[in-house]
């Protein structure tokens, strides 16, 4: 794959690379601009002519991303404060009490520690928060395993990253990298975040051949998407 610089459409600057594959891919990144892969000897106005045939898609696309770059009230660590974990919301009980703890009782985090600050409370449940997500997404991407198998796939290995724009990663090693954030959506959603990554192991552009994987493993990913971007945390 080369870099051929950029094209001028009606729906703005993108950057365009060439490679061998045989269609155009056209990706939006989350900062609104648009990254085209084509086959090498496709003509740029044929290239520009395509995009702008998805101008519509573009515009949904953007807009999506907007509204996940949208600042979010910054969460508090007092008691009363709201957090969620697999999409439930808890309210916070913080206590002084001499051992540090995590605990869900009912509709509230019990939380005991020595010193009862909110950087405290802070770092106490967000590391509560990381060994969960651990838990969480290293079982359900053991159950890839099996399909990744089938189709000579490496075992799909879990890394926890934090992301501010983005929810996962794929690399072809079979690492994938996953947001902490992401455990305190519902289940569904984890399931979704997770199969769009182990597809990008097949296949690694969000093309035609990778939507049709995905529909294939996750046939309601797009409700479930929808309300991933909707979820409140």
């Amino acid at each position: 794959m080369f870099d051929d610089g950029t094209v001028s459409t009606q729906v703005g600057e993108c950057q365009l690379k060439r490679s061998s594959r045989k269609t155009l891919a056209i990706s939006v990144l989350p900062n609104g601009s648009i990254e085209l892969v084509a086959p090498e000897d496709a003509p740029v106005e044929a290239i520009v002519s395509k995009v702008e045939k998805r101008a519509g898609w573009i515009a949904t696309k953007r807009w999506e991303f907007s509204q996940l770059n949208v600042a979010k009230p910054a969460l508090t660590y007092r008691s009363g404060a709201t957090h969620r974990y697999l999409g439930k919301q808890y309210r916070l009980k913080v206590r002084k009490v001499a051992n540090e703890s995590v605990k869900l009782k009912g509709a509230f985090f019990e939380i005991g520690l020595p010193d009862p600050s909110e950087r405290e409370v802070q770092k106490l449940l967000t590391t509560w928060m990381r060994d969960k997500a651990t838990v969480q997404f290293s079982r359900r991407l053991h159950e890839w395993e099996a399909w990744c198998v089938r189709n000579k796939l490496p075992a799909p290995r879990l890394q926890l990253r934090s992301m501010p724009k983005r929810w996962g990663s794929a690399h072809p090693s079979g690492k994938i990298s996953l947001n902490p954030d992401l455990v305190r959506t519902p289940s569904l959603c984890i399931d979704y975040v997770i199969a769009h990554e182990v597809c990008h192991l097949k296949e690694p552009h969000h093309d035609t051949a990778f939507f049709k994987l995905l529909g294939q493993v996750f046939p309601n990913w797009r409700e479930v998407k929808l309300r991933l971007e909707q979820a409140e945390f």
